[in-house]
């Protein structure tokens, strides 16, 4: 099973690196790149937490190697986090935005 997963890893990897290689992609092709990554990283996350929940397999780490992985990890998904807020306010500021001109011309927009 073990190699499996990495296997599967491996090839998610080469695919998102494949969809970046595009030096012009369009909207759509954006948004597929993301939504192909953020699946990947939905499946990666729902490994990560049948390994958390199974304290046979978090046993068989030392205290150093628990500490270097919540390091890392809590460090990556500060990253994300911080992206994500800026990226909603983003898109807050867009939506007022088109409701401020929906209500200029009389067109009602909900978010």
């Amino acid at each position: 099973m073990h190699q499996d997963w990495t296997q599967r890893s491996e090839n998610t990897l080469s695919q998102i690196r494949q969809l970046m290689e595009n030096p012009d992609p369009d909207r759509l092709e954006l948004v597929r790149v993301m939504r192909f990554a953020f699946t990947a990283l939905g499946q990666s996350l729902g490994g990560w937490m049948q390994w958390i929940n199974s304290p046979e397999i978090m046993s068989s780490f030392d205290r150093e190697e628990l500490h270097e992985m919540a390091k890392t990890v809590a460090g990556m998904i500060e990253k994300f986090i911080e992206y994500d807020v800026e990226i909603t306010n983003k898109g807050m500021q867009k939506g007022l935005e088109k409701q401020r001109a929906a209500d200029r011309t009389g067109v009602r927009f909900v978010i």
